[in-house]
């Protein structure tokens, strides 16, 4: 059976990214850039004030207080025409150009204006409030490197830096299925032993937001031939297809008899993890399957550990997996799997630690309880226990 890194790899080595496209700048935010973002001039293009106050010479405050003569005054988006001498100043506004000649700026607080002069009542040192020029990138510096996701803070870059339109990953088409005769569709309600299907949604959710453009396609009834028909539908023109259930070894876990007549190749059928053992990975032509087990819990743990650093590498992202912390644990864990296991955890911050502690659950059906935890507690293979205190490696699920 193989390792949870063993299966990762065979993962990430047989996954290719997808083709890329330019889009509109407003419509890049959450995107892969699949170009490198490169600055086209320095920032900032001149020494720039970072407070409201006074441009002025600071050998002229060595003595403070002392009283210049003002010469006129500059905004952002505006310069000054002339140079700073000794004895004079210039009122500067946050953003503005730094005057020729002043080699520091005084904030406003500590200074007292009287008509045509200023009293500077504190010293200022050479550089103060400035930030000088080309001090945050020169031009043709990279500014975002490829494979970087683009939130709010670089949209402003490319923005700054002349990208109306941009290159990105496409974004990968993945399509869901749920496999089941016990399913039910969520408007209706369950009798007997039915449930409403539910991991369609979860699914979808992970996948929309590790960046794919994802479609849940319904329940797929426990029948070999209805499960190659929905296999092989779900297939056409989509990259990845991702089913819940049917992988386990009884009579109606269907999903590997079906992946085989449709001719997928099948590249590992159980993983040594926990929960989860049951993880089916294959591949025909150009569109991977990935069988997660039907338990809410199982679906959500193998998702992220498998399918979502799959869809990253489509998408050429230079972070694959979910980040990993490490937190110290908020009392005993034991665990009697020999295999790695990936408990649902509340992390937090007590007295300016980094904190996590596994969630009371009652096994990989318990939705209710996983969805109060916002991590993933790493219990290596053949741990058993881990003391209160110690260091662990936890995956987060969502910021906290």
């Amino acid at each position: 059976m193989l390792t949870v890194d063993q299966a990762l790899d065979i993962i990430l080595r047989s996954v290719k990214d997808v083709c890329h496209e330019s889009i509109g700048l407003d419509r890049a935010c959450g995107r892969i850039l699949a170009e490198d973002v490169i600055a086209d001039s320095d920032l900032p293009p001149f020494d720039r004030a970072r407070m409201d106050g006074y441009a002025l010479r600071s050998e002229d405050t060595t003595q403070a207080p002392v009283t210049l003569r003002l010469i006129g005054e500059v905004a952002a988006g505006a310069s000054f025409n002339g140079s700073v001498a000794r004895g004079e100043a210039v009122k500067i506004f946050t953003g503005a150009p730094v005057p020729d000649g002043a080699d520091a700026v005084q904030k406003i607080e500590v200074t007292e204006r009287d008509g045509a002069t200023v009293t500077i009542k504190e010293p200022a040192v050479s550089g103060q409030f400035i930030t000088p020029h080309a001090s945050e990138i020169r031009t043709g510096d990279v500014a975002a490197a490829r494979g970087r996701e683009i939130g709010p803070a670089e949209m402003a870059v490319l923005a700054s830096f002349g990208y109306a339109s941009v290159r990105v990953a496409r974004m990968p088409r993945v399509a869901v299925l749920s496999t089941g005769d016990e399913l039910v569709d969520v408007s209706e309600k369950p009798t007997g032993a039915e449930i409403r299907s539910s991991n369609g949604f979860t699914i979808s959710s992970y996948a929309s937001r590790a960046g794919a453009q994802a479609e849940t396609l319904g329940i797929v009834r426990d029948t070999l031939e209805g499960t190659v028909k929905a296999l092989e539908t779900a297939s056409l023109g989509r990259d990845i297809v991702i089913t819940s259930g049917g992988v386990s070894m009884g009579d109606y876990d269907l999903v590997k008899a079906a992946l085989t007549s449709i001719g997928a190749e099948l590249y590992f059928d159980k993983v040594s993890i926990r929960p989860g053992k049951p993880t089916v990975f294959a591949r025909r032509g150009e569109t991977y399957f990935f069988g997660l087990p039907g338990n809410p819990v199982s679906t959500s743990v193998t998702f992220n550990v498998f399918v979502r650093p799959a869809i990253k590498k489509m998408l050429g992202a230079a972070d694959v997996s979910l980040p990993a912390i490490t937190a110290c644990a908020a009392r005993d864990i034991k665990d009697g799997s020999s295999r790695r296991s990936f408990l649902p955890a509340g992390v937090f911050v007590r007295n300016t630690r980094l904190m996590a502690e596994p969630l009371k659950w009652g096994g990989s059906s318990d939705l209710v309880a996983f969805m109060k935890a916002n991590g993933l507690i790493v219990v290596p293979e053949d741990v058993h226990e881990i003391s209160g205190g110690a260091d662990i490696q936890v995956m987060l699920l969502n910021p906290f």
